[in-house]
């Protein structure tokens, strides 16, 4: 009698369990990896960034790309940062992990499921050589901040190999756009002209 009594009770409680948010990972979002910190300012690294060459996108071009010096625990790491809107300021973080064993690999996934939550995105490849989950969390002072763990295995050099991990601030990225379109409203990329006849596939194959 007593336990049919509190069913109802029990089975409130349940449900009221499920809906907690506590009973979710929670974490604040990240936005700083290996010492280094989204939104600060690459000078505010002396003697830890390669400062006196850095890569620009051609596609993206207020975004610059510079080398870390060596990091413990990491084999290389890069910072990118705007040349617009706050030329400086850092916006994107990318190391790579001297462990590149499948091991370390699962650990680190297990232990930012535990911290983050599951991620919103796979994009990783069938074969198996590729490995990317990609998580999206809202941070107050940042916006939306992408947090990407990477495992690479093959033989493409257009990936890097073993295991990685990158963290963006999104709104970051946005507003160096924003100002690079504001400043070179009428500058786009230049496209060759059309060919006078449908190229034959021939044409786009290696030979």
């Amino acid at each position: 009698m007593r336990t049919a009594a509190w069913g109802p009770f029990l089975a409130v409680a349940f449900v009221l369990a499920l809906a907690c948010p506590s009973a979710a990972p929670a974490h604040d979002a990240p936005q700083e990896l290996a010492g280094f910190r989204l939104g600060t300012d690459v000078k505010d690294y002396p003697g830890k960034i390669e400062m006196t060459a850095a890569d620009i996108d051609l596609d993206r071009q207020y975004l610059s790309t510079r080398a870390m010096k060596p990091v413990a625990g990491f084999r290389s790491g890069y910072v990118t940062s705007g040349s617009c809107a706050q030329p400086g300021r850092i916006a994107r973080i990318k190391m790579n992990y001297d462990d590149g064993s499948m091991a370390f690999y699962e650990k680190l996934l297990a232990a930012m499921k535990q911290r983050y939550g599951e991620p919103q995105q796979w994009r990783g490849n069938p074969f198996g050589t590729l490995r990317i989950w990609k998580w999206s969390i809202k941070d107050a002072e940042l916006g939306d901040i992408s947090v990407i763990l990477q495992r690479y295995s093959g033989e493409d050099d257009s990936f890097t190999k073993g295991n990685s991990i990158r963290i963006a601030a999104n709104g970051l990225l946005d507003e160096e756009a924003a100002c690079w379109r504001k400043k070179h409203p009428e500058e786009k990329i230049t496209k060759p002209a059309p060919p006078a006849k449908p190229l034959d596939l021939e044409y786009f194959l290696p030979k």
